[in-house]
């Protein structure tokens, strides 16, 4: 069974698992720290909407839109959005193939930059899709022996933190913080990162 196909199979359970998992609190007390109040939000690679749900939790804006290439994924999330009465834009796409004018003031991207098969090229296109002064919100996979399980299911990548913040840089991001988890399974699979674009950089 291929990586997408084993994400649409987990999607009518993911939002427990995670939630059990503690990632949920993680990340909204992750975010708490500088969620934007206003503003238009991408959350890539969103699944069920984890990362954006907690995003509300923190105080962040509702103007979202939710992008992932799971159908099975996007239907829970808009199920879920739709119970708080949110209606976020739905977008069913790889952020590969995504295009779009609206330069976002937040993107938001949990366990995102693991999949993709040039991260680097990611991140440029992370900045490229950020207004001037927005900010970037990313939880990464670290290096640690829990991943190893992960990677057995969904074949996901981790990195150290001076290569996200060596990618972000050359991207053109400022870093504003790095954020340990500090408890239950995010502590030992994943560091937060927020980066700021402080200039425009298209390259």
């Amino acid at each position: 069974m291929d990586v997408p196909t084993q994400y649409e199979n987990a999607a009518p359970t993911w939002n427990k698992k995670v939630s059990r998992l503690g990632y949920s609190k993680a990340y909204t007390e992750f975010l708490a720290q500088g969620a934007l109040r206003s503003g238009p939000v991408l959350d890539v690679g969103t699944g069920t909407g984890t990362f954006a749900s907690s995003w509300l939790e923190a105080g962040g804006s509702s103007d979202l839109s939710l992008l992932d290439q799971s159908t099975e994924m996007l239907k829970q999330a808009r199920q879920h959005f739709a119970l708080r009465g949110v209606s976020p834009k739905i977008i069913n796409s790889k952020f590969d193939d995504f295009s779009t004018d609206t330069k976002f003031d937040a993107i938001l991207a949990a366990h995102v930059l693991e999949h993709f098969e040039n991260p680097a090229e990611a991140m440029r296109k992370f900045a490229r899709t950020l207004a001037p002064q927005g900010r970037l919100y990313l939880v990464v996979s670290k290096p640690h022996w829990c991943n190893w399980v992960i990677w057995l299911r969904f074949r996901h990548r981790w990195f150290a933190p001076e290569v996200i913040q060596e990618m972000a840089q050359d991207a053109g991001l400022s870093e504003v913080a790095v954020h340990s988890f500090l408890s239950g399974p995010p502590s030992r699979t994943s560091f937060g990162y927020i980066f700021s674009k402080t200039q425009p950089k298209d390259a």
